[in-house]
C-alpha cells in the first residue's frame, strides 16, 4: 500500500523527472563527445595522410635522381630501395602510415611491404591536388581504408591508412558510456529522490500541520509565509483561506446563538401562557386577552423569522435589486403616510424636509424596507412627543437621505457596531424596546446593493441622525 501510494506521489514523479532529464542530457553529450570526436579524429588522419604524401613528394623531387632512368648499382640494387631511402624519414616521421606506393608515368616505382601483391588503384586526380576518400579493400584490412592520393610532375603518390584505430576508439568510448550508464542512471535516481525530498519536504510539513488544524484551532497558522516563494505564497494563501474560515464559523455561531435567543423569547411566553390556559379555568374574557398576547407573540415570531430569511438572502446574494426612476419627494411621502400607526403611540409627529425636484433611479420596494427600519428605530429610541426629521438633499453626483430623532442617543463606543447583526445598544430605552438587532444589518445590505455608504452621527441626549448617499446620474429639473 505505501509502495502504491509513493509512486503515485509527486516526490515518486519528480524523481521519475529527474532521472530522466539527467539521463536525456547524458545521452545528448555522449552523443556530442562521440560525434566531435570522429570528425576530430578523422580530420586529424587526413591533414596526417595528406603531409605525408606532400612530404614523400618533396624528398623524392628534392633528390634530383633522374628514377626514370635509374640502374643498379653497388648502393641500390632496385628502384624501391633507392626510394625507401629517400623516403625512409617521411615514413619514420609518421609511423601512422601503413600503407604507401609511389609511381612515376604509370610505372611502379615504391610501395611498402604491405602491398607487396597488392596495388591501391590510383583515380583521376587534378594536378597538383590532394584528393581524400574512403575504400574498402578486405585483402588489405577488415575496415575502411582512408586513402590520400597526389598527382604532381608524373607521380602519383598514394598513402593510406586503415581506419581501425578510430573505430577502435569510438568502440572503447561506447564501451565506456554502456558501462558507466547504469552508474548514472542510480546517480540520477538517488540525487533525484534526495532534491525532490528536500524540495518537498516544506510541503509535508504544510500537510501535517494542516492536518493538525480543526475547527476548535482555527487561530493557529501554518509556519512558512515568511518565505517569498511558492511555498510561502501557498502557505499565505492556505492562512487567508482559514482565516476566511474562522470568520464564517464565528459568524454562523453567533448567527445561531443570537437566533436562538431571539426566537427562545416569545416561544417561552407562548408557552406560559398556553400553560396558564391550561391548567386554570378562565373566563371568555380572559382567553381573549391570552390568544391576543398569543396573536402578539406569533406576529414578533414571524417578523423574527422573515428578517433572518431576509438576512439569510443578502448573505448569499439571492436578492436581486430592480431600480426605476421616481421622484425622491413622491415616492419618500407616500412611504411615511403607509407608517404614519407607528407613531401613534408615542405622539410622534414625522416632519418630511424633500427636495421635490429630485428624480433618482433605486429599487422601490427594498427602499422601503430601509425607510421602515430606519423610522421604527427612530420612534422606539426617541423622545416621546418629539418630532421625528426625514430629508432629502442632492449635492453634486450624490443624494442624502436622513432620518433624524432626538433621544438617548448612541454611546460613541457603540457606534462602529450599530450595523453588526444582532447588535443592540444597551440603554434602558432599549431594553424595554427590544428588537431583534437586525434592522440596521438589512438597511447596511439594502444600501450597499445600490452601491451607497450608510452613516450614523449620535450625541448623547440630544439628536441622532441615519443617512445615506446614493449616486445618481439623472439631474434635477430645472
Amino acid at each position: 500500500m505505501q509502495l502504491k501510494l509513493y509512486v503515485k506521489s509527486t516526490r515518486f514523479k519528480a524523481t521519475l523527472w529527474y532521472s530522466g532529464l539527467f539521463l536525456f542530457l547524458e545521452l545528448i553529450i555522449g552523443i556530442t563527445v562521440f560525434l566531435y570526436l570522429k570528425q576530430s579524429l578523422e580530420k586529424d588522419l587526413d591533414h596526417s595522410i595528406s603531409k605525408q604524401a606532400e612530404m614523400i613528394y618533396n624528398f623524392v623531387k628534392e633528390s634530383e635522381v633522374d628514377l626514370s632512368s635509374f640502374k643498379p648499382d653497388s648502393l641500390y640494387s632496385s628502384t624501391d630501395e633507392l626510394i625507401y631511402d629517400l623516403i625512409f624519414e617521411a615514413v619514420a616521421l609518421n609511423p601512422r602510415n601503413s600503407y604507401v606506393q609511389v609511381e612515376l608515368n604509370n610505372k611502379m616505382l615504391f610501395k611498402t611491404q604491405n602491398l607487396i601483391d597488392q596495388k591501391i588503384p590510383f583515380p583521376a586526380v587534378r594536378e597538383d591536388k590532394i584528393m581524400i576518400e574512403d575504400i574498402q579493400n578486405n585483402h588489405l584490412s577488415e575496415f575502411p581504408i582512408r586513402v590520400a592520393y597526389l598527382k604532381k610532375n608524373n607521380y602519383e603518390i598514394t598513402v593510406a591508412y586503415p581506419s581501425h584505430l578510430i573505430s577502435e576508439t569510438l568502440t572503447n568510448l561506447s564501451d565506456i558510456y554502456i558501462i558507466i550508464a547504469p552508474l548514472f542512471l542510480i546517480l540520477s535516481i538517488v540525487g533525484g529522490s534526495i532534491l525532490s525530498a528536500r524540495a518537498l519536504s516544506r510541503i509535508d510539513k504544510i500537510i501535517r500541520k494542516t492536518d493538525e488544524i480543526t475547527t476548535q484551532n482555527l487561530d493557529e497558522k501554518i509556519p512558512g509565509e515568511e518565505f517569498n516563494d511558492e511555498y510561502g505564497r501557498l502557505v499565505f494563501t492556505m492562512n487567508r483561506m482559514i482565516g476566511r474560515i474562522k470568520t464564517s464559523l464565528d459568524y454562523m455561531n453567533h448567527f445561531s446563538i443570537a437566533a436562538s435567543h431571539e426566537l427562545k423569547t416569545p416561544l417561552t411566553i407562548l408557552r406560559g401562557e398556553v400553560e396558564v390556559a391550561l391548567r386554570h379555568p378562565n373566563t371568555p374574557e380572559q382567553y381573549r386577552e391570552i390568544l391576543k398576547s398569543n396573536y402578539e407573540e406569533i406576529l414578533r415570531l414571524i417578523n423574527i423569522v422573515e428578517r433572518l430569511f431576509l438576512v439569510s438572502r443578502f448573505d448569499n446574494k439571492l436578492i436581486k435589486i430592480s431600480k426605476r426612476k421616481i421622484n425622491l419627494s413622491e415616492y419618500l411621502e407616500q412611504t411615511l403616510n403607509s407608517l404614519s400607526y407607528l407613531s401613534s403611540d408615542k405622539n410622534n409627529i414625522m416632519v418630511m424636509e424633500v427636495d421635490d425636484k429630485i428624480e433618482i433611479e433605486l429599487d422601490p420596494d427594498l427602499m422601503r424596507q430601509v425607510m421602515i427600519n430606519l423610522i421604527e428605530n427612530a420612534i422606539k429610541y426617541g423622545y416621546e412627543g418629539e418630532p421625528i426629521k426625514i430629508k432629502g438633499n442632492k449635492s453634486g453626483n450624490k443624494i442624502r437621505v436622513s432620518v433624524i430623532n432626538k433621544g438617548e442617543g448612541i454611546p460613541e463606543e457603540d457606534i462602529p457596531k450599530v450595523f453588526d447583526k444582532f447588535y443592540r445598544v444597551e440603554t434602558s430605552r432599549s431594553r424595554q424596546t427590544g428588537g431583534t438587532g437586525l434592522g440596521l444589518s438589512i438597511v447596511k445590505s439594502i444600501i450597499n446593493l445600490h452601491d451607497g455608504e450608510l452613516f450614523v452621527n449620535s450625541e448623547i441626549g440630544k439628536e441622532t441622525e441615519f443617512y445615506f448617499l446614493l449616486k445618481t446620474s439623472v439631474s434635477s429639473p430645472s
